[in-house]
């Protein structure tokens, strides 16, 4: 092939030199190796999003798109070198046989990096988060925004971003795959009627499910679960859609407070009384 080319090259420009023909060759021949590996990994890329994309959803393959884009693109460039310096003469025996010693080293030095590393691939292998999910880990919770197979970014409401390796991540919630359940507690006042309060909340709870379109079905009531010092103590529950029970709870808390008074249902508060002697 190279003597082909070579061959060709001096007869289409007589004039060129032998060695400038070969210089062109090789690169030529480097050109070709570098859009071949292109190619290859755009189709798998795409081949492989596209079938994770009709088998486990979007979220997965965008997840799978990021990891192939940090482990194929580096195996394919590191080969792409190979072929490069083979092409231009280099004898690559004593390279392939460095890059042995060389990660058995690293495999030996760098053990917190394999840890990561091989966490990381049962990590996407067990389906356990994908880019775009919420989750919470190590009493930190946010979005997933990037993730490799040796780290994860995750990025909270207020915009901080935290990267964890993935061989600290031991243990994990994923707020993203099932439907999500919010407790609100609150308190009424003794005094309170509480035949009273089981109505306005039965048509407090029916007024929700139709207003909201996040919950999943109509919030339930338990009625009391505390006599505290100062209140009588009840609980609603609300089941959403997954990652809303945060947004809803707070909504529900607001609208609570406005039906009690519109109720006029006392809801009470800490007071001190000072008697003078």
């Amino acid at each position: 092939m190279q003597t082909y080319l070579t061959d060709l090259f001096q007869s289409w420009f007589p004039a060129l030199s032998e060695g400038l023909a070969v210089a062109l060759t090789n690169l030529m021949q480097i050109l070709l190796i570098i859009i071949g590996a292109r190619i290859i990994s755009l189709i798998i890329n795409r081949w492989l999003i596209r079938w994770v994309k009709s088998t486990q959803g979007s979220e997965r393959a965008t997840t799978l798109s990021q990891l192939i884009k940090t482990t194929l693109s580096a195996l394919i460039w590191f080969l792409v070198i190979l072929l490069s310096l083979d092409t231009v003469g280099f004898n690559i025996t004593p390279i392939l046989a460095s890059a042995g010693v060389l990660g058995l080293a690293v495999g030996f030095g760098s053990q917190n990096l394999v840890r990561d590393v091989v966490t990381g691939f049962f990590n996407f292998l067990d389906n356990a988060f994908n880019v775009g999910e919420v989750i919470e880990t190590g009493g930190f919770t946010g979005s997933v925004t990037k993730m490799t197979l040796r780290k994860v970014h995750i990025t909270n409401y207020l915009g901080a971003e935290k990267i964890i390796p993935q061989g600290e991540i031991s243990s994990l919630i994923n707020w993203s795959r099932n439907d999500n359940t919010a407790i609100v507690d609150f308190g009424v006042a003794y005094e309170t009627d509480l035949s009273q309060l089981s109505e306005v909340m039965t048509a407090f709870t029916k007024s929700l499910f139709e207003a909201s379109p996040n919950l999943v079905e109509e919030p339930a009531f338990l009625g009391v679960v505390e006599l505290a010092d100062s209140s009588i103590n009840c609980r609603l529950l609300i089941k959403t859609k997954p990652g809303d029970h945060w947004s809803e709870s707070r909504q529900v808390r607001a609208d609570l407070v406005k039906t009690l008074n519109e109720a006029n249902i006392s809801i009470p508060f800490p007071h001190v009384v000072v008697k003078s002697s």
